[in-house]
């Protein structure tokens, strides 16, 4: 199964504020989570501890097909610090956590588009102000229109196709791990060979060169003797004068000479 383009991260005001079919409508565009603080604000709407709809939180608990995971994912950010010298309300404090939530599952997931749905329009203004490349926020009536029609809102589909050709282009970057692979062995084949052949011209083979040397030698003396010999069978005399003349002794008398004859 490949995983989905985009994520949902349903908000409290989105749940308390509507009703089962908008559930139910969100639930059909794919994967939604629930930040463990809208979790904890719909028990506590329900248990009529928190402000809100508490029959709506009720029902929303007891709807066990949804099958929305509560996430605990979160991370801090520059503009959503609270500082102590604020006096910010119980529900603005929920809001800052609720769009911590909803950076730390942007992070969790960089090449996911994570969709918050909320009908909080001062949470999808400071969602919006992050400037998040896969984080946006939409209300829960524009869900309800994607899950009718099919079609992505041009917020969503602008950062599923922006991550879409990052992707891409990463992957365009770096040559396959098989061709890398190939190309590392190849350059390790190609230097074992050079160190070879190095190794060869600083060591040269000196049991190699004396053979050849010896062979040499004996065809060089085979040959002189070759042309010594002939040269005493067609010239004896000529030849006997050089011999003697260089000092050389008497060779012996194999043959016998051109003139010479046998006496009986």
């Amino acid at each position: 199964m490949s995983k989905s383009a985009y994520l949902l991260l349903v908000e409290t005001s989105a749940i308390v504020s509507t009703n089962p079919n908008t559930w139910q409508a969100i639930a059909k565009l794919g994967e939604c989570l629930l930040p463990e603080v809208v979790a904890i604000e719909i028990k506590n709407i329900a248990n009529g501890k928190a402000e809100g709809n508490e029959s709506n939180a009720k029902q929303f608990q007891n709807s066990s097909d949804l099958n929305w995971q509560v996430t605990t994912l979160t991370a801090k950010h520059a503009d959503l610090v609270i500082r102590a010298t604020q006096n910010l309300s119980r529900q603005a404090r929920v809001m800052i956590n609720v769009a911590q939530s909803a950076v730390g599952v942007a992070n969790a997931h960089p090449t996911q588009c994570v969709v918050l749905i909320s009908d909080e329009i001062s949470l999808r203004d400071r969602i919006a102000k992050l400037e998040s490349k896969n984080l946006c926020a939409i209300p829960s009536a524009v869900a309800r229109q994607w899950s009718r029609t099919d079609q992505a809102p041009p917020i969503v589909y602008q950062s599923i196709k922006y991550l879409q050709k990052q992707i891409s282009e990463a992957a365009n970057q770096f040559p396959r791990q098989t061709d890398t692979i190939y190309l590392g062995a190849s350059s390790s084949s190609l230097n074992a060979e050079q160190k070879i052949k190095d190794n060869q011209k600083a060591n040269p083979n000196y049991g190699q060169i004396a053979i050849i040397l010896v062979k040499f030698g004996l065809a060089t003396t085979f040959s002189v003797a070759i042309l010594l010999f002939g040269w005493r069978l067609a010239q004896p005399q000529q030849f006997q004068q050089f011999w003697k003349k260089n000092g050389l002794p008497p060779l012996p008398k194999v043959l016998l000479q051109p003139n010479q004859t046998n006496k009986n």
